[in-house]
């Protein structure tokens, strides 16, 4: 698998759609939205402020993550690696 690159966006598309933690996790994503708004409605303007900061750091986490699953998946099941070269999710390095 060191043969190929893994698109970050691609492969967190396809760990949301096809894994039990890539839906959770990414779900948890919308937290960072909604808690800052409820939290200014409750004047907490330094705390919102810290966890809307959170957000960014953890999409990049998520990302790793995806990435870590499809490198993980491909590991154990090296015959769907052209299925993914055809949805973008890898591609050939030397390309």
């Amino acid at each position: 698998m060191s043969g190929f690159e893994v698109s970050s966006v691609e492969a967190n598309r396809w760990w949301q759609k096809n894994t039990v933690p890539g839906v959770l996790l990414n779900r948890l994503m919308l937290l960072f939205i909604f808690v800052p708004i409820g939290l200014v409605f409750l004047n907490r303007y330094r705390l919102s402020l810290i966890v809307f900061a959170f957000m960014v750091p953890y999409g990049f986490f998520m990302r790793f993550l995806a990435v870590r699953a499809v490198r993980q998946f491909l590991a154990s099941h090296p015959e769907e690696i052209e299925g993914f070269q055809r949805e973008g999710i890898v591609a050939d390095q030397h390309s």
